[in-house]
């Protein structure tokens, strides 16, 4: 996630885009779900693209071959598998809201919440050949996640494969010269934990599919390298303010009596916080790993 500039961890003032919100994910996900937030996503998936040695998948699809991204906001990753196989994919995507659904002759975006089954009417029981999930973890329930999982499996056709993608943010260790970073993890703790959320959820995931049937059940790592220990150096500047400025936001979530244990008690030391960690990030990185969960589905 040079010089420090304070003003860049405000998301508001270093994009200069309104914050206009759009409908169906209000109370559901943890992160700002606005422009803001798209604008956001659509840099991060160059970012977590380059992470993984610019894949975006494990295998290349045949032509012709039916795509679901879900959680796919504004549609950039279909977008983007679309164009490297040539456009001779069908793609489709769901999330809560369809007010940032970009208008792309080859999309078909579809608003649905995934905690539920797909409507029988669209057709989709055992219809795609690649199923892909990224980075939910901030929008699922940790009681949802079998459910979900087994919504996602049932879209997968017999032979085909599923893909979701999430990430361990919290290190087995971290050294002693980065205090910030230790905070970091009790602030991404209590955040999910007070919304019931599963940050370790990449954990798990293979159980879960394995629950559903699905074979062949790999997971696969890759560095995630925010400020300095990003992959390219022109990633190193905006990375290390990536992550303040998704959870600028919690400090409204902060109970007076309470704060966050160990990181503030108040907002303005939670800003100032998060003020250290940018500088944190710049001049020594921060590395969570991105982890691929994929299986197939027996024929």
């Amino acid at each position: 996630m040079a010089a420090v500039d304070v003003e860049t961890v405000s998301a508001s003032h270093s994009t200069g885009i309104s914050e206009t919100p759009f409908s169906g994910s209000e109370g559901i996900y943890l992160l700002p779900h606005n422009n803001v937030e798209i604008e956001r996503l659509q840099r991060q998936h160059e970012f977590i693209k380059t992470a993984c040695d610019g894949k975006q998948i494990i295998d290349q699809l045949l032509r012709g071959a039916k795509v679901l991204d879900s959680g796919c906001a504004d549609g950039t990753w279909l977008v983007d598998l679309n164009k490297a196989h040539a456009g001779n994919l069908n793609v489709y995507g769901v999330d809560l809201g369809e007010s940032l659904f970009q208008r792309h002759a080859s999309l078909d975006l579809r608003a649905h919440d995934i905690r539920t089954p797909f409507p029988e009417s669209w057709g989709w029981k055992n219809y795609f050949d690649l199923v892909h999930q990224r980075w939910l973890v901030w929008g699922i329930q940790k009681s949802e996640w079998q459910s979900v999982v087994h919504n996602l499996v049932d879209a997968v056709k017999p032979g085909g494969k599923i893909q979701i993608v999430e990430a361990q943010w919290i290190l087995d260790h971290v050294p002693d010269d980065l205090p910030e970073q230790k905070k970091l993890n009790l602030v991404q703790t209590w955040s999910c934990e007070s919304a019931g959320l599963d940050l370790h959820i990449w954990s798990r995931l293979g159980s879960l599919l394995e629950a559903e049937g699905i074979q062949d059940i790999e997971v696969i790592s890759y560095d995630l390298g925010y400020g300095i220990t990003s992959k390219r150096e022109e990633d190193r500047i905006w990375t290390a303010e990536l992550l303040p400025e998704s959870f600028r936001h919690l400090a409204h979530q902060m109970k007076a009596e309470d704060g966050i244990p160990g990181v503030a008690k108040t907002a303005e030391e939670y800003f100032s916080w998060l003020e250290r960690l940018v500088v944190e990030m710049k001049t020594k990185g921060y590395t969570p790993k991105v982890k691929w969960v994929t299986g197939r589905k027996p024929l």
